[in-house]
């Protein structure tokens, strides 16, 4: 099971507990859980096939939303060659992907999937000091955290606090565990870098 935006959402992404009719081909499947998709029209389960396929893309149901005025800035600083025709064209075949084929991601705020080096990152799991030390090897990963603040994040937050009072200092290994936390820190990595982009919110 592999989705571009998505890493290991088998661990992160809320699913059955058991055999249930997917929504879209009504084979009996270990689906996703499509109750809290975005949209006008509502579904109450996928499966991996039919939400990698792109089945959604007939119905008013989005699993994410992305930060398509960003990644447009992004595309157009990259390809500044690019026609305004060319750069909608990427920009809404990646939302697409992001939006219609991507598992959902369950967070106590919305918020728009970030994006970097012109496409949307990949979530790749929830904030712990754990986590930042093993994307920084060799440090704590404190200042990886620090500078890792998606830009609608605001400068006068203060992070160190954050990394003192608010992270864990274990990692947060699947969803079920994730309800367990006050605050989560949500960590995605661009998919063409190193780039570690983090956003962060409270219920």
């Amino acid at each position: 099971m592999t989705f571009t935006y998505f890493e290991n959402p088998l661990k992160y992404s809320p699913i059955s507990e058991g055999l249930v009719n997917c929504s879209i081909c009504r084979k009996e499947k270990i689906c996703f859980d499509a109750t809290l998709f975005y949209g006008e029209d509502q579904i109450e389960a996928i499966c991996d096939e039919c939400l990698a396929g792109g089945k959604l893309g007939d119905k008013d149901i989005f699993t994410a939303q992305g930060d398509i005025e960003e990644l447009h800035t992004q595309l157009k600083d990259i390809h500044p060659d690019w026609s305004e025709e060319k750069l909608e064209e990427d920009a809404s075949k990646k939302t697409f992907a992001l939006e219609k084929t991507t598992p959902h991601l369950v967070t106590w705020q919305d918020w728009e999937w970030p994006c970097a080096d012109g496409d949307y990152c990949k979530f790749i799991g929830y904030g712990s000091k754990a986590l930042y030390a093993s994307l920084a090897p060799g440090t704590d990963g404190e200042q990886l955290f620090s500078n890792s603040f998606y830009y609608t994040v605001d400068d006068d937050e203060d992070t160190e606090s954050f990394w003192e009072e608010l992270l864990p200092t274990h990692e947060i290994n699947d969803y079920e565990e994730s309800a367990d936390h006050d605050t989560l820190f949500y960590v995605f990595r661009s998919l063409h870098s190193d780039v570690i982009v983090t956003l962060w919110d409270a219920s």
